[in-house]
């Protein structure tokens, strides 16, 4: 009589008994270890404000015009963005009324 032999589980039947799911998948994945944060990260105890200096957008280079009259030209959009520029530094400067003419 031959003797019956039992055969082992496959491995991915072996490793179910690790918790599962997304929760602790997603937890694992995103959960950064010290060892691999920044230096400034990890030491730097005032980090970058929250509401930071709105920045002035940049104006065309003389190159971006086609000079064709465009109804969208490239002067107009920057003539938008940078009075929605100065609307949010107005606001900006109200919030921080600290920051002085300056910023």
């Amino acid at each position: 009589m031959r003797a019956t032999t039992r055969r082992r589980a496959p491995t991915w039947a072996r490793r179910s008994a690790e918790p599962v799911g997304p929760a602790f998948y997603n937890a694992r994945l995103f959960t950064p270890l010290a060892c691999h944060l920044p230096r400034a990260v990890m030491s730097d105890p005032d980090p970058a404000p929250a509401d930071p200096c709105p920045q002035a957008p940049q104006p065309p280079l003389p190159s971006d015009c086609c000079n064709s009259g465009c109804p969208l030209c490239v002067h107009d959009l920057y003539n938008d963005e940078l009075a929605r520029y100065r609307q949010a530094l107005a606001a900006w400067r109200l919030r921080h009324p600290e920051a002085g003419p300056g910023a």
